[in-house]
């Protein structure tokens, strides 16, 4: 099993870089073409993008490395995800730079070989199933990808080649964000501690609740209708089954630094009765279980 993986993860890291050399090439077609540049010139460039390509390889292999080596140690993905950032860029201001970016990166490329995901019983709870991010993904990719071309050909013809690969850039990177989405709510369960209850939809949303400022918990009745005004809400592509009153708001965090700050949320999970049970276990008042497993 290890073997294989090993392997796998060889491969995807070699199709990745692969794509980002295709592409960068692309980049450098369209934008240069009219700069009459020498056969020299263009050879320095290629040569100079070869070597950031080189460097890159080898910080991402000492990553996933890392990311391996202190998840088999604390069978915590968040956990070996942050220190083998921080080990690999050694410096904490560019972690907090380029933690989310990286992120997404890592998410939508370097973990579609681990299917199982991560969900242990009583302290971390899955909502994959319950979440449609694979879905959404998935329209995202069909209604954007396939006229990619056109639009940048089009753009190109109009307004230049800087103006379309703008464009087409930032296109490609909301398609790879919604794919590491997709990912990540395999691997980012929501966990509960004796504490606190940790907060996670993927790589979009979270929250460090402490449990003495949970109110009450419930599970959604079938015919109930839930409002994102006066509440926080999972993210669009998931099946809300849970609702958990605060007794003051509490912040959630979202991509590039967005907050909010609610003293309601509905949540998703795919045993919604198993987590409320955990939680009463701990002393948070349950109300109107419904339904089952």
């Amino acid at each position: 099993m290890i073997a294989r993986n090993q392997v796998t993860m060889t491969r995807e890291k070699t199709r990745f870089f692969l794509g980002l050399f295709l592409m960068i090439c692309l980049v450098y077609f369209s934008v240069l073409r009219e700069q009459q540049l020498l056969g020299h010139e263009i050879a320095i460039l290629l040569s100079l993008t070869l070597v950031v390509l080189l460097l890159d390889y080898l910080k991402v292999t000492q990553f996933l490395a890392l990311v391996r080596e202190h998840g088999n140690a604390r069978r915590s993905h968040d956990f070996a995800i942050q220190t083998a950032l921080t080990a690999t860029l050694r410096s904490q201001l560019l972690v907090k730079l380029l933690r989310s970016e990286l992120l997404v990166l890592y998410y939508a490329f370097f973990t579609n070989f681990e299917r199982d995901g991560v969900n242990t019983r009583h302290t971390a709870f899955s909502y994959a199933k319950s979440s449609n991010a694979h879905d959404v993904f998935l329209f995202v990719a069909f209604s954007q990808l396939p006229f990619l071309p056109f639009i940048h050909m089009l753009l190109e013809i109009k307004k230049g080649p800087g103006a379309a690969w703008a464009v087409t850039l930032l296109t490609i990177w909301s398609v790879v964000w919604f794919l590491a989405q997709s990912e990540a709510v395999k691997f980012r369960p929501i966990e509960l501690s004796n504490d606190h209850l940790r907060y996670r939809f993927g790589i979009s949303w979270s929250a460090n609740i402490p449990l003495d400022q949970i109110k009450s918990g419930r599970v959604v009745a079938v015919s109930e209708e839930l409002s994102g005004d006066d509440q926080f809400m999972s993210p669009l592509g998931s099946k809300r089954n849970v609702v958990l009153e605060f007794h003051t708001p509490i912040r959630f965090t979202g991509p590039y630094r967005q907050k909010r700050y609610e003293t309601k949320a509905a949540m998703s999970l795919d045993h919604p009765l198993r987590f409320l049970k955990a939680l009463e276990s701990r002393g948070v008042v349950i109300r109107e279980r419904g339904r089952t497993d």
